[in-house]
Order: structure tokens, then C-alpha cells, then sequence
């Protein structure tokens, strides 16, 4: 599972849980009794226990609430915030320790600024300094609101910060712009320099593009040099919002793209989100495109996402594919599946009768097991039939197997049938992978 996917769930958990302790049912008393246990919802959570004066102090406090003036009302002169009040109530803002509190007041800052008083709220956030953590989501939120409001203004300023600040921050601004300018927008990004951070920028456009003009923000995207690395990373922000229209428009939005590559890469962003919601109907849905190039990674994600939830039935559906996809999704299935649980993965291939997708089921099993067992992933690797496959799963697990231990790999390396290339693949030291485009997701996808 993706790690911001598992966030969120736990997330979720946590405030269900917390929840509990204090939505009670209307049916039952405010107040619970001397046991303990609440009188009424037939719970066998304890409730907490609460006097009539506590009840009472916390109606209080409710009401207090409820009548409380917002924060900004403080320092608005005749209605509005000068360049002066504006630096007076980020002060308060960024000195604020509750989030929850500190988010209102944003909110409520964010409303009300204008092209005169952002430069002030923008230098107020960059004294917090590179280390605060709150930087980088204000720096954000609060260059994407100047640039709606002022956009050269605000490139202006983001692009005289200091390190990924500058790129970041730029971005944000540019994705406001186009949300309200968007030829403007556009016209300034053409200017710059081809480089790395213009394709950073370059998401922040598309980003506010395909808010605000959904068939600029495509006709840009098919525009962007195929040697872009982030292009995949583009797709992604328009088929995100294009499923917010439903699957049927977001796939006649993907099936209108004329390059091969980006139709393959947004097929795959509405499978993971279809797959999310529903996986058999992904299938379904997937598998009438199943013989098309440009599939393939939507099959391999729809079988992934499946398996996550129900392995057997995602195997069950690979099965019945055929040719290139039937091999892919059997191998997205089964490392999944690997993840979760092991034992059942490896009894499933023990039983399955020698074939090319036996192999690929075993190639996505030792992919997923080398992480934990790479010495079992290599005699799994070994049973593969076919020669050229086995020799690439063999070289990968004997690599992690490497990584963890390196006296025993070598040994075994040293007697097994690999030849020297693939020897020496397995001993090449790991490579870097924490450069500009990974961080920001514009990698291999």
C-alpha cells in the first residue's frame, strides 16, 4: 500500500477512535452512570464519567465558542488589513501552537489578503526558517494566493528564495496564476530557460490549468518534450481531477490522448484510483483494453491494487487474461500477495503446473521476498523455466541477498550459473536515489 494511503487510514483510525469516547447516541444520558459503562448504546467501552458541573462548564465553553469573534477582527482598520496589521497578525499566527487554531487564522488571513500586504505575510513566514516545519505548507498555501492575486509579483519574489524553497514556492505561485490568469501564466513559463525547475514550475501550471481550463491543461501537457521526466508526474495531476468527473468522462478524457506514452500513463492513474474504489469493476473495465500496448501498466495496477485487498480473487482474474497481460498481472498479483502473506503466495505457486505464467507469478514473488528472505527469493528464482527470465530474477534477489550478506551471497555467487555481467550486477553498490526529480515524484514511474 502506498505510504500517504496508510496515513490516511491510521489517521482515519485515530479520529474514529477519539470520536467514540465522546459522540454518544441520542439516546443516551448525558451523564453516565457510577459504573461506568454507558446506560444506553449497549457499549462495553468505559465512558468517561462526568459531573453536572462539567457538563455544565463545557456547554459553557461551547457557547463561548460559538460567539467568539474571529482573530482578524483585531487588526482590520476600517475593514481591511494594512501592510502593518497584516505583519502584526502573522506574528500572531506563526507564534500560534495549536494547529487546528493556527489553520482558522490562516484561513481567515488568506481571505483578506491583497496584492499590497502578501510581500509582508511572504517575508514573515521565510523568517521562520528552513528548518521549521511549518515553512514549507505556509510558503505554499500562501505563495499560491498571491499568485492568483499578482502573479508576476509573486514569481517574482518566490524565485529570489534561497534553495528548493525557490522551486516549490514557484510552482505554488504559477499554479494560482493559471487558476485565474492562465494565458498569462503560460506565456511567463514559456519564457524560462528549459531546465530542471521549469519542469517543476511546469506541474504547478498544469495544476492550476486543469482547475481552470481543462483543454489548455491536456493541450499543454502533449505539448511537453517526451524527454521530460516529469511528464508522468503531469498525467497524474490531470487524471486525478478528471475521475472527479467519474470514470466515464476521465476515460474519454484518456482515450483522446494521441501520444502512446501519456495515454499509457493516465490509463494507469485511473486504474489505481478505480482499482481503489472498486477493483472488480476496474477489471472489468481495464481488461476490454487489455491487448493494448499502452495497458499494460494499467493491468499491472489494477492487479496490484486488487490483490492488497483480495489476492485470491485478483489471481483468480489474471488467470483468465491472456498473452503479455495474463504475465503481468500475475506478477503484480503474487508480489502483493507475497507482501501480505507469504506462506499462502508460496503454496499457491507450489501447486500452479510449470508454464511462462508460473514464472511471472514467481518473478513478482521473489521480487517482494528478497526484501525479507533474498537467500529463499534465489531458490525460487531457480525454479523459473525460462532462462532469460530466471537469469534476471536470480540477479536481482542475489543482490538484495548481497545487501544483507555479503560472505553467503558471494559464496553461493561463486557456483552458480550466472555469467559475468549479471555477476557484477550483483555486486555493483547501490545506487543513489534521493536526486531533485524522485523527491517530487517525476522519477521512474
Amino acid at each position: 500500500m502506498n505510504a500517504k494511503y496508510l496515513l490516511g487510514l491510521l489517521l482515519t483510525a485515530g479520529a474514529a477512535f477519539g470520536l467514540g469516547w465522546v459522540v454518544k447516541p441520542v439516546n443516551e444520558p448525558a451523564i453516565t452512570d457510577g459504573g461506568g459503562l454507558s446506560a444506553g448504546g449497549g457499549s462495553l467501552v468505559p465512558g468517561p464519567v462526568r459531573s453536572a458541573e462539567q457538563v455544565a462548564a463545557d456547554r459553557a465553553i461551547e457557547a463561548a465558542a460559538a460567539t467568539e469573534e474571529p482573530f482578524i477582527t483585531k487588526y482590520l482598520k476600517n475593514g481591511v488589513l494594512t501592510a502593518k496589521t497584516m505583519e502584526r497578525a502573522m506574528e500572531e499566527l506563526l507564534n500560534e501552537s495549536d494547529p487546528i487554531k493556527m489553520n482558522q487564522m490562516m484561513a481567515e488571513l488568506l481571505g483578506r489578503m491583497t496584492k499590497e500586504t502578501a510581500p509582508v505575510a511572504m517575508a514573515a513566514i521565510q523568517k521562520l526558517g528552513s528548518r521549521d516545519p511549518s515553512q514549507f505548507y505556509l510558503t505554499s498555501l500562501f505563495a499560491n494566493s498571491w499568485g492568483r492575486l499578482d502573479g508576476e509579483k509573486a514569481l517574482e519574489f518566490t524565485k529570489g528564495q534561497s534553495g528548493r524553497m525557490s522551486g516549490m514556492s514557484t510552482a505554488s505561485a504559477l499554479s494560482g496564476w493559471a487558476l485565474e490568469s492562465p494565458k498569462e501564466a503560460m506565456a511567463w513559463l514559456d519564457g524560462e530557460e528549459d531546465s530542471t525547475q521549469k519542469m517543476f514550475y511546469t506541474a504547478g501550471l498544469i495544476n492550476g490549468l486543469v482547475k481552470s481550463d481543462p483543454e489548455s491543461a491536456t493541450e499543454y501537457l502533449e505539448k511537453v518534450p517526451g524527454d521530460n521526466r516529469m511528464r508522468g508526474r503531469y498525467v497524474e495531476i490531470i487524471a486525478n481531477e478528471q475521475m472527479k468527473k467519474g470514470i466515464t468522462e476521465a476515460t474519454s478524457w484518456a482515450e483522446g490522448l494521441k501520444d502512446e506514452g501519456l495515454k499509457g500513463d493516465a490509463f494507469e492513474d485511473l486504474a489505481n484510483r478505480y482499482s481503489q474504489e472498486d477493483p472488480a469493476k476496474a477489471a472489468a473495465w481495464i481488461e476490454d483494453r487489455a491487448d493494448e500496448p499502452w495497458a499494460k501498466d494499467a493491468i499491472t495496477e489494477v492487479a496490484d491494487e486488487w490483490a492488497e485487498k483480495d489476492p485470491a480473487a485478483a489471481v483468480e482474474w489474471a488467470q483468465g487474461l491472456t498473452g503479455e497481460a495474463q504475465n503481468d498481472a500475475m506478477s503484480a498479483a503474487l508480489e502483493e500477495w507475497t507482501e501480505s502473506d507469504p506462506a499462502q503466495a508460496s503454496e499457491y505457486l507450489a501447486e500452479m503446473e510449470a508454464s511462462p505464467v508460473k514464472d511471472s507469478a514467481i518473478v513478482g514473488f521473489t521480487e517482494r521476498l528478497s526484501r525479507e528472505d533474498p537467500e529463499s527469493a534465489v531458490t525460487w528464482a531457480t525454479t523459473i523455466g525460462d532462462e532469460a527470465v530466471r537469469n534476471d530474477a536470480l540477479t536481482d534477489a542475489a543482490r538484495s541477498w548481497y545487501r544483507q550478506d555479503q560472505e553467503a551471497a558471494a559464496a553461493w555467487l561463486e557456483t552458480s550459473a550466472l555469467n559475468e555481467d549479471a555477476r557484477a550486477k550483483v555486486l555493483e553498490p547501490a545506487s543513489e536515489r534521493g536526486d531533485f526529480l524522485r523527491r517530487f515524484g517525476g522519477g521512474d514511474r
